[in-house]
């Protein structure tokens, strides 16, 4: 017990200098799963709060930055490290006079978030004609406002969307279609570093914390699709 207690003396009496320091963290793409809203930007979003659970296990403050750099941490689509979401292709359509598969969407207009990888899949292979929306709710708000056939994202987000009651003239989502889903990882310069993070992301802890933060930015932009609507009402 005094050794412990000594411990925590020593810790609290430490020069701020000797505190940990703060990782950087670089996106090396432009995608951004899960954004909410327009005016987010990276270090209030989804891998922003992703990052600070994983900060946290590290016993670092991580800080996210799209700024060209070389940081100690690397995320995006990534050939290789620890993977952080797994993003597959999906499509919610109109539940009466929607479409009834991919196919249905050659010549049409489809709503899909800037920087969305699924964008060129659909262009290309089934000759969609892509519109492209700054955030995920905003492309939610496009099939809503007849802008587009479908709205393209990533299905784990789309399934929880077409289950709420204010989607239900909206909720009739595309087959799936044989396509490999996109990675996304982190990664660390530093050997020992990314052997920590791996750990720490086949974890049972980290496996709970990614799927606490994935569930709360779903929601998040479930709200903010509503708040989108609601407002549009208004006027």
């Amino acid at each position: 017990m005094k050794t412990r207690l000594l411990r925590l003396m020593l810790l609290l009496l430490a020069p701020a200098g000797a505190q940990a320091a703060t990782l950087e963290a670089v996106a090396v793409d432009a995608y951004r799963p899960l954004k909410a809203a327009e005016a987010e930007p990276i270090e209030q979003g989804f891998e922003a709060a992703w990052l600070a659970r994983l900060g946290e296990a590290l016993g670092h403050d991580i800080a996210p930055s799209i700024a060209p750099g070389k940081g100690q941490l690397r995320f995006g689509e990534l050939g290789s490290g620890a993977a952080y979401y797994s993003s597959e292709i999906g499509a919610l359509t109109a539940s009466k006079a929607g479409l009834a598969d991919w196919a249905d969407l050659a010549g049409e207009s489809f709503c899909v978030t800037a920087g969305s990888p699924h964008a060129g899949i659909v262009a290309g292979r089934f000759g969609g004609v892509a519109r492209i929306y700054p955030s995920a709710a905003q492309a939610l708000i496009g099939l809503k406002l007849g802008e587009c056939k479908a709205v393209v994202d990533d299905l784990v987000l789309l399934r929880q969307i077409a289950e709420l009651p204010e989607w239900r003239r909206y909720d009739q989502l595309l087959p799936a279609f044989d396509y490999p889903r996109l990675t996304l990882r982190v990664a660390a310069g530093d050997s020992a570093l990314q052997q920590r993070v791996e750990q720490y992301t086949a974890s049972r802890e980290g496996q709970d914390a990614l799927a606490e933060v994935t569930q709360h930015w779903i929601d998040e932009v479930g709200f903010q699709a509503y708040v989108l609507a609601d407002t549009l009402d208004c006027h």
